[in-house]
């Protein structure tokens, strides 16, 4: 903030100065003044002004959470509620020795910190960097640096949802996806039939009268009106509004109240998720561990009906959270499905971190973006390249693992509430929630109608398809198997064999493909015919409350296509900026802003969704006679033998 006062400081004086001497020259000096000082005015508030653009329904603002503070005898108070339940082995302490004794001995390190400091009060963030300003975190080099932590959170995944880099994706034109804002912030997803822009905060009233909460945002750190879609401009930096809203806690704090995770409404008449922000939550704070990770992955991994969800203790009080069936990917994180977890392994004994940036791997099929795609999280890593040891068949099955990913043989099956078909265009009455919800076909986590086996090099497509080949080098394998949409006016004439030995075989035989597991999802949702492409187009939102309470579809995409912000993304800025190269990469030429409600038809994925599953390990992993008989889960034909 100082250099850009001196900044406008200096240019200042240079355009007055210019201006005030009657040469040429002196004039020449006062224009070239005045456009520094209106580049570096910009640069100072470019964020505010990107924020002008956004529709108001999504512009950040100045929230005033509710703030506790505390005197001696509520801090003592809440300190012996903490050590009691959270740390079993000072509990005898309590009895015996001195407060101060106990807390000494906690490990919720942060009692007796906020005690020494004074601290009775937390007020979000702000309190966070009062003593966090720098943090020191890995540097990816087997040593560390100190970051500034708010630059380091706000620049995060968790964060943004939209970083412009670190995606192993490539379009249906053949070109990799760099430099381009994606991410959940402005794709609709067959699992939730909408994006985040149009379904991040909303109240649903069911046919009994009672209202529950709704939306993306429910999953997500931010605390604002809507994602952080200033992001997806260059040279953005989160605003003190948005810095402020974050809810440090939901990852940080042991104790935390899943309750108070819905809905609110403000006096602005804006809709946002609520936070705990209590004290005794902050006293608890620490570092992530998987009980805090998985109050947010575990609905995209096991579900939300995978009972040992910590979501479910809290669904909300006043509007509840909706608890849906069908699991995203069907691999719990938990002690009865997942051998880590069984061992008690942290998420980030796995997922390391460089602060608040978080390892994702380097591998991916779709276009959730990724902080630190150099490093690798992968079995390897711990297991090494020969992982069986003293076992029978050791040396075979150390060779399989030139060919096969470790989690072919190690997920055996999935989540038995794992989705495997959804249908937008379908609505169905469902009686006990009191609300119309997409068709489902029967959930599987069965080899064949809940996974498929392909070959993968870790690149996917802008659809989710997973890129790979039979390192035979025949030539009869095929990453993709298209099902062309009839609606699309050149089907007719595109030869897709083709296409796929000139774009795709070349990206297919990059670096090393082994044949891995994926969840296989198939979805129908509505498309614009008039942004359609071979591979697929424009798919359109839903709006919530239209859908669930009339169970009509198509109303329900015409009230979202109407929303303040999909008239921005079927405008001339947008389409400047951003949903060119979109169809681009869809291989569609240029973005059509001429949206019809007579050209849309609910439309299937033209290439079946295919989700990398990690986690759900299995000690017991495969036999021989699994893959290797008739009736065996891989089925080598189709794998290009």
């Amino acid at each position: 903030m100082l250099f850009n006062i001196v900044a406008v400081i200096v240019v200042l004086s240079i355009a007055i100065f210019g201006f005030r001497r009657k040469s040429w020259l002196g004039s020449l000096q006062g224009g070239v003044g005045v456009l520094l000082l209106v580049v570096v005015g910009v640069s100072i508030f470019w964020s505010q002004l990107v924020n002008l653009v956004m529709p108001y329904e999504y512009r950040p603002e100045a929230i005033n959470f509710p703030v506790e503070q505390v005197d001696d005898s509520i801090f003592d108070a809440y300190s012996r509620e903490l050590i009691a339940r959270y740390d079993d082995s000072t509990v005898p302490l309590l009895s015996v020795l001195a407060l101060e004794s106990a807390e000494r001995s906690s490990s919720l390190a942060h009692i007796r910190r906020f005690r020494k400091a004074g601290v009775n009060s937390y007020e979000g963030p702000e309190t966070c960097i009062s003593c966090h300003e720098q943090i020191r975190v890995s540097d990816g080099n087997s040593g560390y640096e100190d970051v500034d932590l708010r630059e380091n959170l706000t620049n995060s995944t968790h964060f943004t949802f939209a970083p412009m880099t670190g995606f192993s994706t490539y379009g249906f034109n053949g070109e990799q996806v760099v430099n381009f804002p994606l991410g959940k912030l402005d794709r609709a997803c067959g699992v939730t039939g909408t994006f985040t822009w149009t379904g991040w905060a909303v109240t649903i009233e069911n046919a009994h009268g009672e209202e529950f909460s709704e939306g993306c945002g429910q999953c997500h750190i931010v605390g604002q009106y809507g994602p952080i879609s200033g992001a997806m401009m260059p040279g953005y930096t989160a605003t003190d509004a948005e810095f402020t809203a974050t809810d440090c806690l939901v990852c940080h704090a042991t104790e935390y109240d899943m309750n108070m995770r819905e809905v609110v409404e403000d006096d602005n008449g804006k809709t946002r998720w609520n936070h705990d922000r209590r004290f005794i939550a902050a006293m608890s704070v620490g570092s992530p561990s998987a009980e805090t990770c998985l109050r947010c992955h575990q609905h995209n991994l096991g579900g939300d009906t995978y009972f040992p969800n910590p979501a479910l203790a809290g669904m909300g009080k006043d509007k509840p959270r909706l608890a849906h069936p069908g699991a995203k990917r069907g691999t719990p994180f938990g002690a009865d499905w997942d051998v880590h977890a069984a061992a008690g392994m942290q998420c980030l004994d796995c997922h390391v971190t460089q602060g608040h940036k978080i390892a994702r791997g380097t591998r991916g099929v779709d276009l959730v973006a990724n902080d630190l795609p150099g490093v690798e999280v992968a079995c390897e890593n711990c297991h090494g390249a020969k992982p069986h040891g003293e076992v029978q068949r050791a040396a075979i099955y150390n060779r399989h693992t030139a060919k096969i990913a470790c989690e072919t043989c190690h997920i055996r099956e999935l989540h038995q509430d794992n989705l495997v078909f959804r249908d937008w265009s379908r609505p169905v009455f469902n009686e006990e929630h009191g609300i119309y919800t997409a068709y489902n076909a029967p959930f599987s986590g069965q080899p064949g109608d809940g996974i498929k086996y392909k070959w993968f090099n870790g690149l996917g497509t802008f659809m989710a398809n997973a890129l790979g080949d039979n390192p035979n080098g025949e030539g009869r394998y095929r990453a993709l198997a298209t099902t062309p949409n009839e609606h699309w006016e050149a089907v007719g004439s595109f030869d897709y064999e083709a296409d796929y030995e000139e774009i795709f075989r070349p990206i297919a035989q990059l670096g090393t493909s082994k044949i891995w597991p994926f969840k296989r999802f198939q979805s129908v949702m509505y498309e614009d015919l008039n942004n359609q492409g071979p591979y697929g187009g424009m798919i359109l939102p839903i709006d919530y409350q239209v859908y669930y309470q009339t169970g009509d579809a198509v109303a329900a995409v015409e009230t979202a296509v109407n929303s303040p912000i999909m008239k921005k993304m079927y405008g001339s800025l947008f389409k400047m900026y951003l949903m060119d190269r979109f169809m681009a990469y869809m291989r569609v030429d240029g973005w059509d802003t001429g949206f019809d409600i007579k050209r849309i038809a609910p439309v299937a994925m033209r290439n079946e969704g295919e989700l990398m599953v990690n986690h759900a390990i299995q000690a017991e992993g495969r036999t021989c006679k699994d893959c290797h008989s008739p009736s065996g889960i891989l089925d080598f034909e189709a794998l290009g033998y």
